[in-house]
């Protein structure tokens, strides 16, 4: 049988009170540790919880950037890409327009035909353009093109002095393109209002020359271009009236007998064509033989191979000329001026064959030779009347 506990001993009166008092500090003294500790407790979890979330915060703020800066090094590449597609794409529309219109200047069959493709090459370019006559001393209309709801047709009407108007004197005076204000004192009140210019604008007068290749230029026409909302290129502008100059000057400079010079009238750009650039030649003489190559036998063996180099690099040279640029030889062929229509060609082949085969003292002008034979088709006429000859 269990021992009753022995309860603790009694305390005597006197002390009770202290008792009491020592067990309420103990209370106490308990009480504010752990009030301290919880103290403590709530102190570091806070740290913790602040430095946790800063951590994440942080980590995904670096992935984001990361991610954002991707996304946008991968847009700002599609971007480059399509402006590089765009501008290819426009590069080709541009070069395409310029081409179509050379093509048509070339291959037009009569005098309205060529000023059509003069004037809807430069309408790709700029919404009104006018095309004047000039050879006759005063400026006479040979078509428009104007943007929708846009009419030039007083245009046509208009009876002036090819110089009247200042800015076109100038034009006729420096054979350049003159970008003026649109204002009766550049143009006349004539001008002005027959195709409606408005006097904040700036206009473009580009000359089409003729006579260039016989050292004799001078305008044949004047392009009036009027831009619009945007300005016009007049780069492409002056481009597309050089080459009309260039084509209407291969048509004067053809050696098919000129018919008779018709009247002018206005409207008909025929006045244009029917301009020579002086008297009629004479017959031509007889062209000269072709030097005949020396009897191989006569030669040495190392002059032999220098005869035979020869002789390939102007069968080269001239094959490459029919075979790239098929198009001036043809036509060089039709208006018998060869040498004109690949003069550049001509002159580097000539100069090299000099340079390498005619230290030889019996080497003959092989390419002169293969020059007649091939490329003029052995009418040395062909050649026209600006080709120098055989080097030797």
């Amino acid at each position: 049988m269990a021992q009753p506990e022995n309860p603790p001993p009694a305390v005597p009166s006197f002390l009770q009170q202290e008792q009491d008092t020592l067990r309420d500090q103990l209370n106490a003294a308990w009480q504010l540790q752990v009030e301290q500790v919880q103290q403590q407790f709530d102190a570091g979890w806070r740290d913790h919880l602040d430095h946790t979330i800063g951590e994440r915060f942080a980590e995904l703020a670096q992935r984001m950037e990361t991610e954002t800066a991707r996304r946008v090094a991968e847009v700002a590449a599609a971007a480059e890409e399509n402006a590089r597609d765009s501008a290819a794409a426009e590069l080709r529309r541009y070069t395409e327009r310029l081409n179509q219109t050379a093509r048509r200047l070339e291959q037009a069959e009569d005098a309205p035909a060529w000023a059509a493709a003069l004037l809807d090459g430069m309408h790709a370019f700029a919404p009104q353009v006018v095309l004047f006559s000039v050879l006759t001393g005063k400026l006479r209309h040979e078509g428009h093109r104007a943007s929708h709801g846009r009419s030039l047709d007083a245009a046509a009407e208009v009876d002036l002095e090819a110089d009247a108007p200042p800015a076109f004197a100038n034009v006729l005076e420096t054979l350049d393109t003159v970008i003026a204000l649109a204002t009766p004192g550049e143009l006349t009140e004539t001008l002005t209002q027959a195709v409606g210019a408005d006097p904040a604008k700036r206009v473009c007068l580009l000359p089409v020359i003729i006579g260039r290749s016989t050292a004799s230029p001078r305008v044949a026409a004047i392009v009036y271009a009027e831009p619009g909302e945007t300005p016009s290129d007049p780069n492409a502008l002056e481009l597309l009236a050089s080459l009309a100059g260039a084509t209407l000057d291969c048509r004067l400079n053809r050696r098919a007998p000129a018919p008779a010079k018709p009247v002018a009238a206005a409207g008909e750009l025929i006045s244009i064509g029917a301009e020579t650039d002086g008297e009629e030649a004479g017959p031509l003489a007889e062209p000269p033989p072709l030097p005949e190559p020396p009897p191989l036998a006569s030669l040495t063996r190392e002059d032999q191979e220098w005869h035979a180099k020869a002789q390939r690099f102007a069968r080269v040279r001239v094959a490459e000329m029919r075979l790239y640029q098929a198009m001036a030889v043809r036509q060089g062929r039709d208006q018998a001026r060869l040498y004109m229509a690949l003069r550049g060609e001509m002159d580097r082949s000539r100069a090299q064959f000099k340079h390498e085969f005619l230290q030889v003292s019996s080497m003959v002008d092989y390419f002169h030779i293969e020059v007649v034979r091939t490329l003029a088709n052995d009418d040395p006429a062909l050649l026209g009347p600006e080709y120098p000859g055989p080097l030797v």
